[in-house]
């Protein structure tokens, strides 16, 4: 926010402060527990207190607003702007994309609850260089939050001058009946006022209605503490080393409560798959997932705070074989560190790896509280909403390759039948080397210990068919 600002606008635009009046946790002061009807409520939505901080004091023409706050502190704080008293409820972190659900609903609510009984104007503080799809879901789930009718009340606000069209941002303008305003250094907060006046001239000078948000969460909150009381968290450990599966399932089974944190805890060990047969992997893997009733909350993949060996490596290479990439969102890869002094760093292949499950990892060391650990469970669940990974979500993912492969199959088989035509020996030897090669890539035959086999004959057995095939001793036969 340019420093002229305020100076010149001051000249511009009689302000007059009246009061300012944090808020944590939704909490209202006697102050303004009786609203003034006339009042102006202007609710704004942004992810940066500098930049929240900024617009509110130009608004109001004085440091109402600390720039340095945390971002989680709501604030109401007001002021007389020519001949409207404005009341402004800022929030600078409802739309940062990496916001849980709850802390959204939390804020939402205590949003509506400074607003009470309701906003005039809402104002969503946007970047031209940073507004990315991501961010287009972010303040869609937001304002949905509100009320339906969020939109007719909306407005965004740009503080810099744009070097390029932003066709996302674009789009969420003309969601707002392309309600725009670019703040520069020629801007007034007249300027600013005479299109919040336009908008409450449009909606009849009636405020945002957001009473169905208010019940909807207070029903919601009573839902999600009474699911918490009940609901059973499934964990499932999985890696390649017994000795750290077996240490962290002991250490959150040593809870003295029955419950922690308000949840019972199952918890299940599954064996390393790469000293598994295909059959054996299926059957343990479809027994612990189905054991989680509805389905699994968290895999956590225990690995050790060391550079990965080749076991650690193929089993987590299994792992996302077996689960596809759905596990993604509800596997944790947690590293046990052997001493306090072991610093939180990732070597280079140790980071590759986790960010292929997708990238959250926790640092578990011998005096690490296993609360501080099922916090971050919790934070995981609250981004899943709880979301879980089921016998229907394995299956499914199975299903798929299976169409996958099938498909390949038929291609295949279209292949082989035009080669076959032309007679070539080369490319048939070239085409059953490649089919027989993705049998076996496709299959679970991939432990050394195992004998390597084409279409279920060995390498000698294959080589002496070929030959005899080529000598017109041989037939072609093709696997169902």
């Amino acid at each position: 926010m340019d420093p002229g600002f305020k100076e010149k606008n001051k000249q511009k635009c009689d302000v007059t402060s009246f009061s300012q009046t944090p808020c944590l946790s939704g909490r209202r002061s006697p102050n303004y527990d009786r609203p003034n009807m006339s009042d102006l409520r202007i609710v704004l939505l942004g992810k940066s207190v500098s930049e929240n901080s900024g617009v509110g004091n130009f608004i109001l023409g004085r440091a109402a607003f600390d720039s340095e706050a945390p971002p989680d502190v709501v604030e109401r704080v007001g002021g007389r702007l020519k001949d409207r008293h404005v009341i402004i409820i800022n929030s600078p972190r409802l739309l940062q994309t990496n916001i849980l659900w709850y802390q959204m609903t939390q804020t939402v609510r205590e949003c509506v609850n400074l607003s009470d009984p309701g906003s005039h104007v809402i104002v969503l503080l946007l970047s031209h260089e940073q507004c990315s799809t991501e961010d287009q879901e972010c303040v869609e789930k937001v304002l949905d939050s509100f009320s339906e009718r969020i939109y007719q009340h909306t407005m965004v606000l740009t503080t810099q001058e744009p070097t390029e069209t932003n066709d996302i941002l674009q789009k969420i303008i003309q969601k707002c009946a392309n309600r725009h305003f670019s703040l520069h250094r020629s801007s007034s907060p007249c300027d600013l006022l005479q299109m919040f006046e336009e908008i409450v001239k449009v909606n009849d000078g009636q405020h945002l209605d957001c009473a169905e948000a208010s019940q909807y969460f207070n029903i919601e909150q009573q839902a999600t503490e009474k699911i918490s009381e009940s609901i059973k968290l499934n964990l499932v450990v999985c890696g390649s080393d017994v000795t750290l599966k077996s240490s962290i399932s002991e250490l959150i089974q040593q809870q003295t409560d029955v419950k922690l944190h308000g949840h019972k805890i199952s918890l299940l060990q599954l064996p390393a798959l790469i000293q598994l047969s295909e059959e054996e992997v299926m059957r343990q893997i479809l027994r612990c997932v189905s054991l989680c009733h509805p389905g699994v909350h968290v895999f956590l993949l225990i690995i050790p705070d060391a550079p990965i060996n080749n076991e650690d490596k193929a089993e987590m290479e299994e792992l996302q074989r077996i689960f596809s990439s759905r596990i993604n969102k509800h596997i944790m890869v947690l590293i046990m560190q052997n001493s306090e002094h072991q610093t939180a760093e990732l070597n280079e292949e140790t980071r590759s790896v986790i960010e292929s499950f997708g990238g959250r990892h926790y640092f578990f060391g011998p005096k690490t509280q296993v609360s501080t650990l099922m916090e971050n469970i919790k934070q995981m669940l609250e981004k899943n909403r709880g979301k879980v990974f089921s016998t229907e979500t394995f299956l499914e993912a199975q299903m798929k390759k299976l169409l996958r492969f099938e498909e390949m199959e038929k291609k295949m088989h279209s292949l082989e039948t035009r080669l076959l035509s032309k007679g070539n020996d080369q490319k048939i030897y070239l085409y059953f080397t490649l089919r027989h090669l993705l049998i076996w890539k496709t299959s679970k035959v991939r432990n050394t210990t195992k004998r390597f086999t084409y279409g279920g004959k060995t390498r000698q057995q294959y080589k002496v068919w070929y030959l005899n095939l080529r000598a017109g001793k041989g037939r072609i036969e093709i696997e169902n």
